[in-house]
């Protein structure tokens, strides 16, 4: 039961939410760059949102499932098809042995994921499956997928099922946490109050174009640069994902989710954990503003994308359809969520299957 690399795209990587309590080591926590699609995806499959599934760049791999398998997509819209069908995305699809995965174009967004229910089965590194490529470290093997791997997976169907290819009618909808025209929020930080004046107003003021030679490590900023009132040395500190550095160079830098776990770069602020998401969807070539927020703002913003999630893994897990409009009165924003969950047993050769769900 498994899955053969057919063409191996620009960078696919196994990844899952990452591991934690290992920085003092010098082992950064890796995992998905878009946490929140890794997640979505995972629940409409059935499974716990930190299980490891693909994250693909474009262009994407060429994948040949030789085993059924209950799959989502979610994050970045690369025309996903199979046999001449375009897949949606945030939704479950069921796909028999036999078919292969197509992406064609890149059409938003800059990682896709495809999870997968049960998800690989791979084993753990320190806790955690994503793949760490500095270290060549986790994951599959360490690195990127290559031509001709072939990835076991963890939940096996009956081989005769003869379904083909079934997509289901109901799905998640997610516009709001991605509005390109939204700024990039961020908690201001130790030396935010160094930036001379002029600085501080074209740090809120100009789009910030990301550099193409951004990575999972960090995206580097592009625009007018910026100076601090002081530059005296400074001792390398603790960072973490979504820290602003700020180099002599005067172009920012926004570290992502394979950031090294100290520097010694002045720090402007923090990108908040709500908008990790949609920053990473951007990608390089893309611009954005900046905006300050004081921190009880980004804790309530980060509140309610965990009440999205919460209300969606129940709503899975209860094995029923759910429609729910939930309304942030301070900010004005209204997230739709249908929720979709596998909860018909599916009647195989031979009688029921005691056990086996099948979505449709």
């Amino acid at each position: 039961m498994s899955i053969l690399v057919l063409n191996k795209g620009l960078q696919t990587t196994v990844q899952d939410l990452g591991r934690t309590g290992y920085a003092h080591f010098g082992i950064n926590r890796a995992g998905a760059m878009d946490p929140l699609a890794l997640q979505v995806g995972n629940f409409l499959v059935g499974n716990p949102g930190g299980t490891v599934a693909l994250e693909m760049c474009f262009p994407a791999p060429t994948l040949l499932f030789l085993a059924p398998a209950l799959i989502a997509l979610s994050g970045a819209d690369f025309g996903a098809q199979i046999e001449g069908q375009n897949l949606p995305f945030h939704t479950p699809i069921w796909v028999d042995a036999g078919m292969e995965l197509h992406f064609r174009y890149k059409q938003a967004g800059q990682y896709a994921y495809l999870s997968i229910q049960g998800g690989l089965d791979i084993p753990p590194w320190l806790n955690s499956r994503s793949t760490n490529l500095k270290a060549q470290w986790g994951g599959w093997q360490g690195r990127a997928l290559l031509k001709g791997d072939v990835l076991p997976l963890a939940k096996s169907w009956p081989e005769r099922i003869g379904r083909g290819l079934t997509i289901a009618k109901y799905h998640t909808l997610l516009r709001e946490f991605y509005a390109p025209e939204t700024p990039i929020r961020f908690v201001p930080g130790q030396h935010y109050p160094q930036l001379l004046p002029e600085s501080r107003k074209a740090l809120h003021a100009q789009a910030w174009r990301i550099s193409n030679a951004s990575d999972r490590m960090g995206y580097r900023l592009e625009g007018e640069g910026l100076t601090l009132s002081s530059n005296e040395s400074l001792l390398s500190a603790g960072l973490t994902r979504g820290s602003i550095q700020l180099p002599p160079a005067g172009q920012p830098i926004v570290l992502m989710a394979d950031h090294q776990t100290t520097g010694g770069y002045p720090l402007l602020g923090q990108v908040i954990q709500a908008d990790w998401a949609r920053l990473a969807q951007l990608g390089p070539g893309r611009s954005f503003y900046l905006q300050a927020v004081e921190l009880a703002e980004a804790v309530s913003l980060y509140a309610e994308q965990g009440m999205f999630l919460r209300r969606l893994r129940a709503g899975c897990a209860l094995g029923r359809l759910d429609r729910a409009n939930t309304e942030s009165k301070q900010r004005g924003i209204v997230f739709q969520i249908i929720f979709w969950v596998p909860a018909r047993p599916f009647l195989g050769r031979g009688g029921q299957r005691p056990g086996a769900r099948f979505p449709f």
